[in-house]
């Protein structure tokens, strides 16, 4: 009775004897005790072979396999060539999932294991990319590890991002599209990696998906500026003017003192012909900033075009009366070429009414040493409709005309 008593207990002790030796590494494969001591020495490949021949024996030796990656990730960070170090790297990773797999028990191992390559990995990355400074290729080679380092932790964003960093300072930014689109799926919320990765599908012909990114990107940053000009840019862009007048619209009287809401809006409405409301929103701009130049640039076309759509009116009007003078009367003649002649004055009102916005902007242009040439034509057309000939010359090479054009 006293032996069956006591068996138990002896049982356990046994049981607590075999577990704390498996924890301090003796394992029952000599390859794997072998592999282990080839690794304190460095060993690596004598290491690799060992536990091939321990998984050869059982492909299910979660131990081996872990083992394997520890190996395969030290061996990886002392080889320097970059081929050889990624190949290493993904069957490192392998190896790491595979044990964990087959061996829950091994997931907090390998993950730390995972973890010390990534921070390794992406210091390799950085190390590469701060060398394309004065090496361009240098920054594929850091596209390359920081890829690898999202390949060891998928859900790490920022290595994504950065590769696509690197992709675009190698002006490779058609490589930089997936890493963008992977760092966005592990859960990047930056505002410019919404903008940049938007402006890389419209760059490559697919506006649909930087819409939709970019109206994602809107209703994540109703305040940045950027992402709203963006977005209303690639409305233009892909003729949806009713669209991005709306945001425009909704930008400025959210923001009524953003000169630069105010500038695109004005600048749009130009663009489709509503001049009046045009005016407002530019001379608005120009309230706020007297030195923007562009707004004053697009005010004087604003009304150059107003002036233009008179004189189109007046040609119709010119040429009905002429087809149809022998059969009106005096009285009816003479009203409609009171008509023209009115027509006429609110021309050369027009054109004049552009004279002072377009010189501000040649003045504001030609001072910061930006080209004026487009403002010194439109300029040029204003003097000569508002008969300042001596201004127009003034400006005739600015506007690159030639001496007989003058």
């Amino acid at each position: 009775m006293v032996v069956m008593k006591r068996f138990p207990i002896l049982l356990s002790l046994f049981l607590a004897i075999f577990l704390i030796a498996g924890a301090d590494g003796c394992s029952s494969d000599p390859n794997v005790e072998g592999a282990k001591l080839d690794l304190r020495n460095q060993d690596y490949d004598r290491a690799l072979g060992n536990l091939q021949i321990a998984l050869d024996k059982d492909p299910s030796n979660s131990e081996a396999l872990e083992l394997k990656g520890r190996v395969l990730s030290e061996k990886a960070f002392a080889n320097m060539d970059p081929d050889e170090h990624i190949a290493l790297i993904m069957s490192m990773i392998e190896s790491f999932n595979q044990a964990k797999s087959i061996d829950p028990l091994l997931t907090e191992t390998v993950t730390n294991g995972l973890r010390f390559a990534y921070a390794s990995e992406f210091t390799r990355g950085i190390q590469a990319f701060n060398r394309g400074k004065n090496d361009d290729t240098e920054f594929v080679t850091a596209a390359r590890y920081f890829n690898t380092s999202g390949e060891i932790f998928p859900d790490s964003s920022a290595a994504f991002v950065n590769e696509a960093y690197a992709y675009m300072n190698a002006n490779q930014p058609e490589n930089a599209i997936v890493p963008f689109e992977r760092a966005l799926a592990a859960g990047d919320t930056e505002a410019d990696s919404y903008r940049f990765l938007a402006g890389l599908y419209q760059t490559y012909d697919r506006p649909s998906e930087g819409i939709a990114l970019l109206e994602k990107a809107n209703e994540m940053y109703p305040e940045n500026a950027d992402i709203q000009t963006e977005l209303l840019n690639a409305y233009q862009l892909s003729g949806q003017i009713d669209k991005a007048l709306d945001r425009y619209k909704d930008a400025v009287d959210r923001e009524p003192d953003n000169k630069l809401y105010r500038y695109n809006y004005g600048s749009l409405l130009v663009q489709v012909e509503r001049y009046e409301e045009a005016v407002a929103q530019l001379e608005s701009a120009i309230a706020l900033d007297a030195d923007y130049g562009n707004a004053h640039y697009n005010l004087g076309a604003a009304y150059i075009n107003m002036a233009v759509d008179v004189n189109a009116q007046i040609g119709e009007m010119d040429d009905k009366l002429r087809a149809e003078r022998d059969n009106l009367s005096r009285d009816e003649i003479q009203k409609r070429e009171g008509e023209i002649i009115a027509l006429g004055d609110r021309r050369k009102e027009l054109f004049g009414a552009a004279v002072a916005p377009l010189e501000n902007a040649k003045r504001i242009l030609e001072g910061a040493g930006e080209d004026a040439q487009g403002v010194c034509a439109a300029l040029y057309q204003s003097y000569v409709q508002v008969n300042e000939l001596d201004k127009a010359k003034s400006v005739a090479q600015c506007a690159g005309y030639s001496d007989s054009n003058n």
